[in-house]
């Protein structure tokens, strides 16, 4: 289905953490709208290691107007966002990823330890080497 935003359909996902079958690495990324006409702007960090457990962390940062991605508590890469933030209607979803309509980069592994935050963690605390990071103040 392509259906829009406007039909109650999600068409892509808010954002997407995932493995690049294309480009052999972690990604961070997210479109510009809910549309299939959406621009796309990713980040992409180090290549994966099949069989070795991997810390991904993912963040938006609105102020910074900025996606970085880090890697086992790394900065790998980080990116331009733009565009002005849309609001994604879909829930979220593990393990696949969602563009034009179509899922796609299905999970082929064990995930573990999810946790979603509604804000964009500091560096410190994103690049923290712990399991959880110190947050100090969430809105």
């Amino acid at each position: 289905m392509n259906a829009g935003a406007s039909s109650g359909y999600s068409v892509n996902n808010g954002f997407q953490l995932y493995y690049s079958a294309g480009t052999q690495s972690w990604a961070f990324g997210r479109h510009s709208t809910d549309t299939t006409a959406a621009a796309w702007r990713a980040v992409y960090g180090s290549k994966a290691t099949a069989s070795q457990w991997t810390h991904l962390l993912g963040v938006y940062d609105a102020g910074a107007k900025e996606i970085r991605l880090y890697v086992n508590g790394r900065l790998t890469g980080t990116r331009d966002w733009t565009y002005t933030p849309w609001n994604a209607t879909g829930p979220l979803e593990i393990g696949r990823k969602q563009s034009s309509g179509a899922y796609g980069e299905y999970t082929n592994g064990a995930i573990s330890g999810i946790r979603v935050y509604p804000t964009a963690l500091p560096p410190a605390d994103a690049a923290s080497a712990g399991d959880t990071p110190k947050v100090t103040q969430l809105d």
